[in-house]
């Protein structure tokens, strides 16, 4: 019996002690509400909101992964879309640049006193200087027929002249063909001459004291060849050169590029004056 005893001797002193301690809190102005607070609610509290920003990461994170990857679809269809318009645009801009072609070689069609027929290119070379068009014995075309262009439509430009014909096709050597010679004068100061390829333009060499030509003059074919029309524009002046005390090396720089253009005029024939 003496147990229980000391047992309830010690549950009424720890029941004071308690009251003891609580009476000091609360003369600290701290009551059963704020340590309840303290205790149970703010760590609770703290449990939770580690919780459910946990939670929230972690969909983010999934989320974030699934936006990313419709992004990246996106992006690519959004590419290959630009790369679709971009072709378009290229063949476009190929059917515009043909369109002025045919335009201005319309233009000097009218505009010259030439028989004419229209041609496309099929192949360029250039290391051989040459380029093949899409007619030949079918369209009567005949070798030293000469080959003209136009970026303006009114003044031709010399391409060169047929030196191969097949059933449908014909090879046009270039001016600048180490083997092409023109009758040329100088448009400006006059004086005639013959120009002769050098694979990348044209050479002239001709006495000094009879004309005086100068940079960026222009020469012109004329008709003494009996091949050529006259007054064909065969380039212009980009180097002099002295030779000897009478003589002077003139080189003539092509005005068009002919590995560019699409599409060229052959002379079938032309009134002589």
């Amino acid at each position: 019996m003496q147990f229980p005893r000391e047992r309830l001797a010690l549950y009424a002193v720890l029941t004071i002690l308690f009251l003891i301690f609580v009476a000091g809190l609360v003369g600290y102005g701290i009551t059963p509400k704020s340590i309840y607070e303290v205790l149970v609610l703010k760590p609770v509290s703290l449990i939770i909101d580690f919780f459910n920003n946990t939670y929230s990461s972690v969909q983010n994170y999934f989320i974030s992964i699934v936006k990313g990857k419709a992004l990246i679809i996106e992006n690519q269809n959004l590419r290959d879309y630009i790369s679709t318009l971009e072709s378009r645009l290229k063949i476009l801009l190929g059917y515009y640049y043909e369109n002025i072609e045919l335009k201005n070689l319309l233009g000097i069609k009218h505009n010259i006193k030439f028989n004419t027929i229209g041609c496309n290119i099929i192949l360029y070379s250039k290391s051989g200087n040459f380029l093949v068009i899409d007619r030949g014995k079918d369209s009567n075309l005949k070798i030293d027929m000469p080959v003209v262009y136009s970026v303006d439509g009114v003044t031709s430009f010399l391409v060169g002249k047929i030196t191969e014909v097949s059933n449908n096709t014909s090879k046009v050597t270039l001016e600048t063909s180490p083997n092409f010679k023109v009758g040329v004068k100088n448009a400006s100061r006059g004086g005639i001459d013959v120009a002769s390829g050098n694979g990348n333009g044209l050479t002239v060499v001709r006495p000094s004291q009879d004309v005086s030509d100068s940079l960026s003059d222009i020469f012109v074919t004329v008709e003494e060849s009996g091949i050529f029309p006259k007054d064909i524009v065969v380039g212009k002046v980009s180097k002099i050169k002295k030779i000897s005390a009478v003589e002077n090396e003139i080189e003539l720089e092509p005005l068009i590029d002919f590995y560019t253009i699409r599409n060229v005029l052959v002379i079938t024939s032309y009134e002589k004056n």
